[in-house]
């Protein structure tokens, strides 16, 4: 799991990926709660996006299409945490709203 703590790393993304790993993904933090909007703008894979809030609940989750940047997508309520993964995998795992997401080490974001 890759991590983008910092505003370059969450600006810059999975941009210019042409592949991803199948359980390979990204955790978006950022330092407080907020609506997050992501777009996929240089982004040539299609993902899937889970929105999680500072105690780490699946607000909601999103399926994004590789369109230049086109669409905005948002979290449904403010999140912390958006986790980036290959299309398929909150359905492959079974992870729904509501689902957590436990950290090894508390993220520090800026």
């Amino acid at each position: 799991m890759e991590l983008a703590a910092t505003p370059e790393a969450r600006r810059n993304g999975l941009m210019h990926r042409q592949a991803l790993p199948p359980d390979q993904g990204m955790l978006l933090a950022y330092p407080r709660e907020r609506v997050l909007k992501m777009w996929m703008l240089n982004t040539f894979i299609p993902l899937d996006v889970g929105f999680f809030d500072s105690g780490g609940r699946l607000v909601n989750r999103l399926s994004m299409e590789p369109d230049g940047g086109r669409r905005i997508y948002a979290s449904a309520a403010p999140a912390r945490y958006a986790l980036e993964m290959n299309r398929g995998w909150f359905d492959r795992h079974r992870i729904a709203p509501g689902a957590r997401l436990v950290l090894p080490r508390p993220v520090e974001a800026r």
